[in-house]
């Protein structure tokens, strides 16, 4: 009696355990079977509007400058606007004089220019080279537009001034004393063109092996 009892404990521990092996066995080759990958390069669509052409020519020999989006504006862009909405996950750049900038995309619910990653730091290479490129992933990104908001590059001048512009961009001031008399001086940045070798955009797809 004891021995059938046994025998069939242990025909159902082995039943068990085949169907949960199974079954792990199909969860494992269902999440193996499906991988992701990135796209290729969202900006070589003909259809895109883009302040520059050289932006997006594949080639990182020619250079793309900066507008402004008016004439007395020293703000400097670059523009890219897709034929219709896309994912954007990961953007790279291929620099030439960029040091402080953000990229921006135009949120679809409110019409208005939001920062998806900004570059605050001074980037150079052991060597004191220029970084000349920027991987940004991790970005999540659902717009008709993405624009690089450039801040700083290695080009600008500071320069004195003793009356400043409404459009100025005031660094630090600075007051001395001469002869008994304080005079105040206003270190202004003087912008040069921004410059990008090129820009690369990507997205997540699925993948089944």
């Amino acid at each position: 009696m004891l021995d059938r009892i046994f025998r069939y404990l242990s025909s159902m521990i082995f039943g068990w355990l085949t169907i949960l092996v199974l079954a792990t066995t199909g969860c494992v080759i269902s999440l193996s079977s499906l991988s992701t990958q990135w796209s290729n390069n969202l900006l070589t669509d003909p259809q895109l509007e883009i302040t520059d052409p050289n932006l997006t020519d594949g080639n990182l020999e020619t250079v793309a400058l900066s507008v402004s989006r008016q004439k007395k504006d020293k703000s400097r862009y670059f523009v890219i606007k897709f034929p219709r909405t896309q994912s954007v996950h990961k953007i790279i750049i291929y620099n030439q004089n960029l040091l402080l900038f953000k990229v921006e995309y135009l949120d679809p619910k409110s019409e208005k220019w939001k920062v998806a990653h900004s570059v605050r730091t001074r980037n150079f290479d052991r060597d004191g080279r220029l970084q000349s490129k920027f991987v940004i992933d991790r970005l999540r990104l659902n717009t008709k537009m993405i624009r690089i908001n450039v801040n700083r590059t290695v080009d600008d001048r500071i320069i004195s001034k003793v009356v400043v512009d409404p459009d100025d961009h005031v660094v630090n001031v600075i007051q001395r004393s001469f002869a008994g008399r304080y005079a105040k001086f206003f270190r202004v940045l003087d912008p040069s063109p921004a410059a990008i070798r090129e820009i690369e955009a990507y997205q997540l797809v699925e993948k089944s092996s």
